[in-house]
């Protein structure tokens, strides 16, 4: 079992431009835990889940407790629309690099991307909410390959594959504690 939650990568407030009742449903399935996000980074914005006004992207990262595995529940908002009505490939590129770079680091790698490829199967609607499903593949040296997926039910809108490269936990800063939090190994 985890430590304790760490991460929690939901900003929806009551500035949301969003009206409650429309909010996005982004509750984990049986047996997830919700990742917390580290009081010290809270302030700090970022590209994927720094949208407070939830018009781009809605955010919620969880650990399935079975095996670890990372999963995501992400909410495509009109600020996301590319092709009319549907989700711009950039902003699923943008949550796949995300949950396959986190999948490595709660495996204990300190990563940052090198290469990510990625498929587009079907086109995503805007104002839709969905699963991002990512994982550690294979490890080898400083190399480390991840997989991910995008999709909703028996519908699978993007795939991807990732080469992250371990760097040392030191150049991450405040950041670095992510790790030694989920190796059960307490604060840094």
């Amino acid at each position: 079992m985890l430590s304790g939650s760490f991460f929690y990568f939901s900003r929806l407030t009551d500035n949301t431009k969003m009206d409650k009742k429309n909010l996005p449903n982004l509750r984990g399935e049986p047996g997830w835990i919700a990742l917390e996000y580290p009081e010290s980074l809270k302030d700090k914005p970022s590209f994927v889940i720094g949208d407070p006004s939830k018009d781009r992207l809605a955010v919620r990262y969880f650990i399935r407790e079975s095996d670890k595995r990372f999963f995501g529940k992400v909410f495509f908002g009109e600020a996301t629309q590319g092709p009319p009505g549907h989700a711009h490939g950039g902003s699923m590129a943008a949550v796949l690099d995300e949950a396959m770079g986190f999948s490595a680091w709660i495996a204990g790698h300190t990563v940052v991307a090198a290469k990510i490829t990625v498929e587009y199967l079907q086109m995503l609607p805007v104002n839709s909410t969905v699963t991002v499903e990512a994982w550690v593949e294979s490890v080898d040296g400083r190399k480390v390959m991840t997989k991910g997926k995008i999709y909703s039910d028996d519908d699978v809108f993007s795939t991807s594959e990732g080469l992250f490269i371990n760097i040392p936990a030191e150049k991450f800063g405040d950041a670095s504690h992510y790790l030694y939090k989920v190796k059960g190994q307490g604060e840094k």
